[in-house]
C-alpha cells in the first residue's frame, strides 16, 4: 500500500482519455470510416524511492493501408493538433513517422506511424503518471486474535504474509525481490501471515 498523491488518478485517467482521442482522430484522417482495432494496457513503473504510478500505451491497427500513402496524412493530422514530428527507422531499418508533445508538467506523450503487415499501426503512450508517493506495508494478515486453532504466527514475517525483505512491494533497490521474486508474499506462509504450531495437526 501506499499514499495515493492528490488528483493523480483523475490525471491518469485523463490522460488516458486525451490519448485515446488524439490517436482515434488520426486514424480517422488517414482511413475515414475504417474502425481501428485497439489494443490497450496499463503498465505499472516504480522507482528506487519507491514510488509507483501507471503508464498507458494504445495501439489502433488498420488493415490493410499502405504506410507510405498514409504516413504523409497521419504526420499533417498530428502537427495539426499540435504535435512535433519527425521521420525515423526502427531497428530493422523500416520507416515511420514519431510524434512527441508535451502536456503541462509531465513528460512527453509519444505516439508513432508504422507499417504493421499488410496493417498501419497508429502507437501511443501517455507519460507515466505518479500516482502513490511511497510504499507502505501491507497491514497484517494475521494477529493473535485472528490465528485459526492450532496455528501461530509467522515465524519469519511475524504475521504480516507480504515478503520480510520487500515489505510486499515486490522490489529492493529498484530490482526485483531476492526472497520472493515479485511474489510480494512470504515464502513461507504464502501471506496467510500463520504456520501450524510443529505437532499440532493444521
Amino acid at each position: 500500500m501506499s499514499l495515493e498523491i492528490e488528483g493523480a488518478a483523475e490525471e491518469f485517467a485523463r490522460a488516458v482519455t486525451w490519448l485515446r482521442e488524439e490517436l482515434r482522430a488520426v486514424a480517422a484522417a488517414v482511413a475515414p470510416g475504417v474502425a481501428p482495432r485497439a489494443e490497450e494496457r496499463t503498465d505499472d513503473r516504480t522507482t528506487v524511492r519507491p514510488m509507483t504510478g501507471k503508464r498507458f500505451p494504445l495501439s489502433l491497427l488498420l488493415p490493410r493501408v499502405p504506410y507510405e500513402t498514409a504516413a504523409p496524412v497521419a504526420a499533417e493530422a498530428f502537427r495539426a493538433a499540435g504535435w512535433h514530428t519527425e521521420p525515423g527507422e526502427d531497428f530493422g531499418g523500416r520507416p515511420f513517422v514519431r510524434a512527441t508533445r508535451r502536456a503541462g508538467e509531465r513528460g512527453p506523450f509519444e505516439a508513432s506511424v508504422g507499417a504493421a503487415g499488410s496493417a498501419l499501426r497508429i502507437s501511443g503512450t501517455t507519460p507515466v503518471v505518479w500516482i502513490h508517493a511511497r510504499w507502505i506495508r501491507p497491514p497484517r494478515a494475521a494477529t493473535a486474535e485472528t490465528l485459526r486453532p492450532g496455528h501461530r504466527l509467522c515465524v519469519m514475517c511475524e504475521g504480516w504474509g507480504s515478503c520480510r525483505t520487500c515489505e510486499g512491494l515486490g522490489f529492493v533497490d529498484g530490482r526485483r525481490c531476492p526472497e520472493c521474486g515479485l511474489g510480494m508474499d512470504c515464502p513461507d506462509c504464502r501471506g496467510t501471515g500463520q504456520e501450524p504450531v510443529p505437532g499440532t495437526a493444521s
